[in-house]
């Protein structure tokens, strides 16, 4: 697959790719240096020229088994990016308020507990 020079997702990957703790050392590798030829052939601006990239095009698009490190790649790309993070914590949130005990609740509530 040919290189259109080096790919950066400021938005979404601010300290890089190799800092994201997302990708492995491999998969940031092809995306920094493939990762504008890739983003050109999903979004249709650059033709496939090779039998990998139309390979790649292929895989992206389900019309083969992914099994090139490019399709993996792009797709684990697209998944992280476009899928909504979501959090669990075992913690109530600040805005929240009524679960928190105030000080003058705290002296009836010592006096409702039997030691």
């Amino acid at each position: 697959m040919r290189s259109e020079g080096k790919f950066y997702d400021d938005k979404n990957f601010p300290r890089g790719f190799n800092r994201s703790g997302v990708f492995t050392i491999s998969e940031a590798t092809l995306l920094h240096n493939y990762g504008r030829t890739m983003k050109g052939l999903s979004e249709g601006s650059l033709e496939a020229s090779s039998e990998p990239e139309r390979q790649f095009l292929a895989e992206i698009r389900g019309q083969l088994d992914v099994r090139s490190d490019f399709a993996k790649c792009w797709l684990k790309y697209i998944h992280k990016t476009t899928q909504k993070v979501r959090s669990y914590t075992l913690c109530v949130s600040q805005r929240n308020r009524s679960y928190c005990f105030d000080d003058d609740n705290e002296s009836d509530i010592e006096n409702d507990l039997d030691y």
